[in-house]
């Protein structure tokens, strides 16, 4: 099929979305992937369904429930969109990220625009589905997005996306940005309001007015609505935040510091100590007891889901301890991607392909953790690791080739941690010591917290969700 002629929904490999939840009147699940009461679809529903998709009317004589099949997975998803109920008065933001112009009837919008879905058993990398509104209007969807991987939350907001292109909105190759090069996965401005404005509006509907759903979601599906305004549009979205340091310290207290005035204030506890490292907006969590999960993590005391943060910690999470501890780090960027083990680094440097390459520390450098001096940006071409000597190593790939080389980056210490916040650097040295990192020099920073910090990463806060 000539992708030239679809209108594809593009989820790039290092965003892709997953955070499993059904809401609605009734019961409410007791876990986060559970998608209705019991687990199953009334046999009203499904015949309601079938009244419209009559690919389904073979089972609607009877109750569905969840056997984890694609048909689960879709069924489930319009059940989602049904049955969600939001608040009766939802106020646009004042910035762009909620305009309410779809916010009403996401099924009937849904039903409204598709006809048919057809399930295609082959896709290439990071399109989980599309539509060819010249041929009619039937939503293909890739088996990516049909798993216990991929949600119906996440599922609800590619439905309408794909619907969305059914009135016209075709993408277009995204020129500059994290997505630069990539056919299919922007859109030129916000207010166009086409596809990915649908994405965008539908993750923070979610996020602010969606009644019975977990905390957690509403974190998760928060942070979703912010990648996709940053990262799939030409023209910048306008978006109301605000830049701060997350800081985690031993006693496992969530603290953000205000990097121009230095007061700090607690936001939460994290359920384990471990390595962070960013997914676009969100954060995941590593944890130093290589005996759990690897996992999102909140900051404010909203909980968790159950679901993987990724492709790559789903790998991580399926191997023995011995093996996980070998990992020390992530890179998360949307050109290309590292995992940071003791005495290698595995690339993915093309986010259209899952080819990966491995490539050796020099001889006795053992790797120790990444690095932000110029910040954290899904855009970069470049980042560093420092080893357990300090010294600073470039990784990185040209084209699609990894490398790694020494740095020109010259550090007074052996840091374990380095950011760039809000245009001041911030180190963590492998004492708990933190500093303000400047060209020549390193001033440490006295801030009274009750107990050493263990991790630092970039937090952001937004007028809209706040």
């Amino acid at each position: 099929m000539n992708v030239l002629k679809k209108s594809l929904m593009v989820i790039i490999s290092m965003v892709a979305v997953s955070a499993t939840a059904q809401i609605g009147i009734g019961p409410q699940p007791t876990q986060p992937n559970q998608p209705a009461s019991n687990d199953c679809i009334a046999q009203k529903d499904l015949q309601d369904i079938a009244s419209h998709f009559s690919q389904f009317s073979n089972i609607a004589g009877k109750e569905f429930c969840n056997d984890n099949s694609q048909t689960w997975h879709l069924l489930s998803s319009m059940m989602f969109m049904k049955r969600t109920a939001f608040d009766s008065n939802m106020v646009k933001s004042k910035d762009d990220l909620f305009s309410g112009k779809f916010a009403s009837d996401w099924y009937g919008y849904f039903i409204g625009r598709i006809d048919d879905i057809s399930v295609v058993q082959s896709c290439p990398k990071g399109v989980i589905a599309y539509v060819q509104p010249m041929f009619g209007k039937t939503m293909s969807v890739c088996p990516a997005a049909l798993t216990d991987s991929f949600s119906s939350l996440d599922r609800a907001s590619v439905f309408m996306h794909e619907a969305r292109h059914i009135d016209g909105y075709p993408h277009v190759t995204c020129s500059k940005g994290p997505r630069a090069g990539i056919q299919g996965a922007c859109d030129t401005k916000i207010s166009d309001t086409g596809s990915y404005a649908v994405t965008v509006e539908t993750y923070a509907q979610l996020a602010k007015y969606a009644q019975g759903l977990s905390p957690a979601l509403k974190a998760y599906a928060k942070s979703s609505s912010v990648v996709y305004a940053d990262e799939a549009f030409e023209n910048p979205v306008k978006i109301n935040r605000t830049e701060q340091l997350m800081m985690l310290t031993a006693d496992l207290n969530f603290n953000v510091m205000n990097t121009a005035t230095l007061k700090v204030d607690k936001l939460g506890q994290a359920p384990t100590a471990g390595r962070i490292f960013k997914r676009a907006q969100h954060m995941v969590l590593i944890p130093t007891d290589r005996t759990q999960n690897a996992r999102y993590v909140f900051a404010r005391n909203e909980g968790e889901i159950k679901q993987s943060a990724g492709d790559m910690m789903t790998e991580y999470n399926a191997q023995p301890v011995a093996q996980k501890e070998n990992l020390m780090d992530v890179h998360n960027g949307a050109q290309f991607t590292a995992r940071i083990y003791k005495n290698s680094v595995k690339f993915t440097c093309d986010p259209k392909s899952p080819t990966t390459q491995d490539v050796n520390m020099p001889a006795g450098s053992i790797a120790a953790a990444l690095i932000y001096p110029n910040g954290y940006d899904r855009a970069a071409k470049v980042a560093h690791i420092t080893t357990e000597t300090g010294d600073v190593f470039e990784i990185g790939c040209q084209g699609t080739t990894a490398y790694l080389k020494p740095s020109t980056l010259r550090l007074d210490q052996k840091y374990s941690r380095m950011y760039k916040v809000a245009g001041v650097t911030f180190g963590l040295n492998q004492n708990g010591d933190l500093f303000n990192v400047e060209p020549n020099r390193s001033t440490v920073l006295n801030l009274n917290l009750p107990s050493k910090v263990i991790e630092i990463a970039p937090f952001q806060s937004y007028e809209f969700f706040d």
